[in-house]
């Protein structure tokens, strides 16, 4: 299965993506997986992206009583890169009611691990799961299985992350003289510096900078440099 992994970097679409965990995670030994990974600070919408197997039902009951909030797996992923083996003792009070629901559905037990790339800034936890119920053995054999996982976890987060930015990328549309700008002033040239390089008036590179601030889906031009070089437009 190890093996396997580099194949993910191939990948060319998410839902390629999706299948190649699902045939790694059955190699192990799990039926389910999830994965989530922060938006950008300025996408809108749900603050995290979610690729994951789970029943539909599941998911959408999940999102509908919010449970992301009150989700113990969730919690520790976001405090730790430790890895967890998760099972019914986990979910006291209120949460138990989730860990009830999922077990009906064969995710009764499994490991979670978070992570956050050098390369990225966008933190990324994957939850992998079956229906066994815990004891001493299967506590032993997911104990073993935490390397794998986390190997696993850096290898989806590169390859999902590769695509949706690649995407993201292609949907912005900056022309060559935004670029440039930005450009420049990654560099930390202002507008009037980057006005006497390019040959042209301050007031038309702020004009270009409006759009790229606009294209970009941020607030000023720091937050549009950042975007820039998170998604490949400009390089460091």
């Amino acid at each position: 299965m190890i093996r396997a992994l580099p194949d993910l970097l191939a990948a060319q679409t998410v839902e390629q993506v999706k299948d190649r965990i699902r045939g790694s995670v059955r190699a192990i030994g799990f039926d389910f997986f999830l994965i989530g990974i922060e938006k950008p600070t300025a996408s809108g919408g749900a603050p995290y992206s979610v690729q994951t197997n789970y029943p539909r039902e599941c998911v959408e009951r999940y999102s509908r009583l919010r449970w992301v909030g009150r989700d113990p797996v969730v919690r520790h992923c976001r405090q730790s890169p430790v890895p967890m083996i998760w099972h019914r003792e986990h979910f006291p009070g209120e949460a138990r009611e989730l860990y009830e629901e999922s077990a009906a559905h064969g995710i009764a037990t499994g490991v979670a691990t978070a992570l956050r790339s050098a390369g990225h800034s966008r933190a990324m936890m994957i939850s992998v799961a079956n229906g066994a119920p815990f004891s001493k053995r299967i506590e032993s054999w997911l104990t073993e299985t935490m390397p794998t996982i986390q190997l696993l976890a850096s290898y989806a987060y590169e390859a999902i992350l590769r695509i949706e930015e690649a995407e993201a990328a292609a949907d912005v549309g900056l022309t060559p003289r935004e670029g440039e700008c930005l450009h420049w002033a990654a560099v930390g040239k202002t507008s009037w510096e980057i006005s006497r390089i390019l040959g042209c008036s301050e007031a038309t590179v702020n004009f270009h900078f409006r759009n790229i601030i606009h294209k970009l889906g941020v607030s000023n031009r720091p937050q549009a440099v950042a975007r820039a070089l998170s998604l490949g437009l400009i390089q460091p």
